[in-house]
């Protein structure tokens, strides 16, 4: 039998990991030093479970949204991850049902003398916590709307609304994209903003490398990216993107790790082109409209959001606007609910293509603020 555990790395406000002293569990791992958290029960998300058990041992609730680490199977033991924030110091945490013994700020492996079990050790190693960050790709050459160096701006006004977030790294190429994500993000969680669909191809596939089938990719669009250069009506690589992500397209932008059909939902997805629409018939892609639940059933959830996902009279400034759209209350809700129900693990916001200074940006801070 696999036990299933949720851990919360609880940060203090000097930065700290705080990690209790637990009482011995066998089904689990007797004598080990442990993160808050416990099991999780029938029924429960693990992002439920976290929370849950986050208050039961510690009697605190977190400092806003607990965000998804890491997913772990070893030696009968299932392990979701999930950090967040505290301001209060330990004599403030308070021994719940979970029979909390004593909390130490830890800064390194041993504290008081004794040494973390390797597995623990590895935790703290592998999930300290990181701030999001943003990374800006302008680029705008995939795309086959008219005017299409619009979406440059676009790109930049929105990685203005996120200057709270404490690293912003801008690359300009596909190439860079991929070593940005690597290089910046060991273990962190990344907002891409864009320019076109085709800056999410190197996050998308960093993201199935790292969690594997644990992956669940929404794809937000209007339309199914779901193209081959054969096929594609435009030529526009902006429309192949997600079928490169699945192993097909042209040489050199093909996944090294593909994804597979049933790890992608394609939501108020409205205008497919015929070969795409057989491909979703073939492949057996699950399409959900406006309206409908967005759920998943894997532990890791990356949100790609192209704006003309939205209705055009909700949301105007796109290349390709397409009438029976999801509105944005639909949007941002279906955006919060798979990040406080399933964990995100990276999201993009694309194809904004602003046609004045004085655009409206209340739409595209609402989806950001959704992330």
């Amino acid at each position: 039998m696999t036990v299933r555990l949720a851990l919360v790395i609880l940060v203090d406000a000097a930065g700290r990991v705080l990690v209790q002293l637990r009482a011995p569990d066998a089904r689990v791992a007797p004598g080990l030093w442990c993160l808050p958290g416990g099991h999780v029960e029938a029924g429960e998300t693990p992002l439920v479970a976290a929370r849950r058990e986050l208050a039961e041992e510690t009697g605190l609730e977190p400092e806003g949204d607990l965000r998804f680490v890491d997913h772990h199977v070893s030696s009968g033991v299932e392990r979701f991850v999930f950090w967040g924030r505290t301001s209060a110091d330990e004599s403030r945490l308070v021994p719940g049902e979970g029979a909390a013994l004593e909390f130490a700020a830890l800064e390194a492996s041993t504290w008081d003398g004794r040494p973390f079990v390797p597995q623990d050790a590895d935790i703290l190693g592998r999930f300290r916590p990181v701030e999001p960050a943003v990374v800006e790709v302008p680029q705008w050459q995939g795309s086959g709307a008219r005017e299409p160096r619009r979406l440059a701006t676009g790109a930049r006004l929105m990685a203005r609304m996120l200057t709270e977030l404490p690293r912003t790294v801008e690359v300009t190429d596909l190439p860079g994209t991929a070593r940005a994500v690597r290089a910046q993000l060991p273990g962190g969680y990344a907002v891409t903003i864009g320019g076109d669909c085709s800056v999410d191809l190197s996050p998308v596939a960093a993201a199935r490398e790292r969690f594997g089938e644990d992956l669940a990719v929404v794809w937000f669009d209007a339309h199914g990216d779901l193209n081959t250069p054969e096929s594609s009506p435009s030529g526009a690589f902006h429309g192949m993107v997600l079928r490169a992500l699945l192993g097909e397209g042209p040489a050199g932008l093909v996944a090294g790790t593909p994804l597979t059909p049933d790890q992608i939902t394609l939501v108020g997805t409205r205008s497919l082109d015929p070969e795409e629409e057989r491909f979703i018939r073939r492949r057996g892609i699950r399409v959900l409209g406006p309206g409908e639940p967005v759920t998943v059933d894997r532990p890791a959830v990356y949100a790609h959001v192209d704006l003309d996902v939205l209705d055009p009279s909700a949301f105007p400034h796109v290349g390709f606007p397409e009438p029976g759209g999801l509105s944005v209350a639909q949007l941002t809700g279906a955006l919060r609910g798979l990040r406080e129900r399933s964990g995100l693990v990276g999201a993009a916001v694309t194809e904004f293509m602003p046609d004045s200074p004085e655009v409206d940006l209340s739409v595209v801070r609402a989806v950001l603020d959704a992330l």
